[in-house]
């Protein structure tokens, strides 16, 4: 598992995400009750996910979203009560939007704060739910109530989560801070600039 994170840790690249996923998908395989396994297999293909949307390969986002749903409900299955199942069950419906905005996101938006909703509730101490609730409203246009000026205070809120949090064991999901920076500074320069 270690191995594993670290490679996460350095990870900018899909081919990497790709590699850690094979990595934990092994360890999934061989250790059938620990949750954390599975999480990461559903988290690293996410994260691939993700690296393709942004590379605006759309069309190959949707294999790789449909593998980290497969990996994250075993994982679920074992841990019904983590917080941070349903924080990466958010971002995955967040995934499920990038296909057709217009279409999918009246469906798979309130689906996304429904599950980060209930992330917070089982941990309030969390940073994740706070930065991908705030990731949504940053990246949802103005007229339905997102832009960079109703991110802001659940970013800021998710920083100050981020500096306090202490994950459990050094194997568990401690993902998402420097991203959540970067958003805070983007939300901030594009209000100062009046967009």
């Amino acid at each position: 598992m270690q191995k594993g994170i670290a490679t996460l840790d350095t990870a900018r690249s899909t081919s990497t995400f790709l590699q850690a996923a094979n990595h934990f998908e092994r360890i999934a395989n061989a250790e059938k009750q620990a949750w954390l396994p599975g999480y990461y297999v559903a988290y690293c293909n996410m994260m691939v996910a993700t690296g393709l949307m942004q590379e605006e390969k759309l069309d190959q986002c949707t294999a790789y979203l449909d593998k980290a749903q497969t990996a994250l409900d075993a994982a679920k299955t074992l841990a019904p009560e983590e917080s941070e199942i349903y924080a990466l069950q958010g971002y995955i419906f967040q995934g499920r939007i990038w296909e057709n905005p217009m279409a999918l996101g009246a469906k798979y938006s309130p689906m996304s704060y429904a599950e980060l909703d209930k992330a917070i509730a089982m941990n309030a101490d969390n940073p994740r739910p706070y930065y991908l609730k705030g990731q949504s409203i940053l990246f949802t246009p103005v007229f339905y109530g997102g832009g960079p000026k109703n991110a802001l205070p659940l970013l800021q809120k998710a920083a100050e989560k981020f500096e306090s949090y202490q994950a459990p064991s050094p194997l568990h999901p401690n993902w998402g801070g420097g991203a959540n920076k970067w958003m805070i500074e983007n939300a901030e320069k594009t209000m100062k600039e009046g967009n």
